[in-house]
């Protein structure tokens, strides 16, 4: 067999082999299309992702779960670089997060609240944390009551949780600046003598330096007319410069 057969041999291996690549993942699509068409039940949380939203289906029973494709996408992954598994969005919830979320869930799944909403951060394919708004309600029940079928669904409000947390620090700071301004405006145990001032450890320091501990005041230091008598009687402060006006 010439060279230029095995090369057209080849290149038409490669094409059926892509072909059948793109038979499995269409295969995949509509198979799964299928399974959910079928739910009219739920079928308007599947419509969801027209809005951007991930979309997430568990069974809680075998902890077996689906995670739509804008989900998946959501954090940076591909279809196939996530599998069915709950301990996919177990192992990415961020640690500050996590008891507030199962509390919230298990509120939910023991009847206490009629829905699970819960705002924590997912770790990305990238390494970074994304802050979704995680919603979700129970559509069914296994034969001995336990909750089994559980959907939801993922929102990313990472730009609006950002911008909440930074007005929060700023709202913050405003307060604790507002409390050190607070504390010159109430009763300062002076020395009549000295007037150094007494802190709230009984310790007496002199007022610039009490005010300089407690504000971002500066001090310039001068004399004033009464004192510069006092201290230079024969100066007459009246005088002018013989060069001035």
């Amino acid at each position: 067999m010439s060279k230029q057969k095995i090369q057209s041999l080849n290149e038409e291996i490669d094409g059926l082999k892509q072909e059948v690549s793109s038979l499995k993942l269409l295969a995949s699509r509509l198979s799964e299309a299928a399974s959910h068409s079928q739910d009219k039940e739920t079928s308007w949380i599947f419509a969801m992702e027209g809005n951007l939203d991930g979309v997430w289906d568990w069974n809680a029973i075998t902890n077996q779960v689906f995670f739509s494709s804008r989900w998946k996408e959501m954090l940076g992954f591909t279809d196939e670089e996530i599998s069915s598994s709950l301990e996919e969005w177990d192992k990415r919830l961020h640690p500050d997060d996590r008891d507030k979320v199962y509390q919230d869930l298990n509120d939910h799944l023991e009847g206490k609240t009629p829905f699970y909403h819960n705002e924590h951060r997912l770790l990305c394919k990238d390494g970074t944390y994304l802050w979704i708004l995680d919603r979700g309600k129970i559509f069914s029940w296994s034969e001995t009551g336990e909750p089994q079928r559980i959907v939801g669904t993922h929102t990313d409000i990472h730009m609006r949780k950002v911008a909440e947390l930074e007005n929060q620090r700023l709202v913050l700071e405003l307060s604790e600046a507002l409390e050190k301004v607070n504390l010159l405006s109430g009763f300062l145990p002076i020395c009549a003598s000295c007037k150094n001032i007494r802190d709230d450890k009984g310790y007496w320091n002199k007022i610039e330096s009490y005010i300089s501990e407690h504000s971002e005041a500066e001090f310039s230091h001068a004399i004033c007319p009464s004192c510069t008598q006092k201290l230079y009687p024969g100066l007459d402060l009246n005088t002018k410069n013989e060069k001035g006006d």
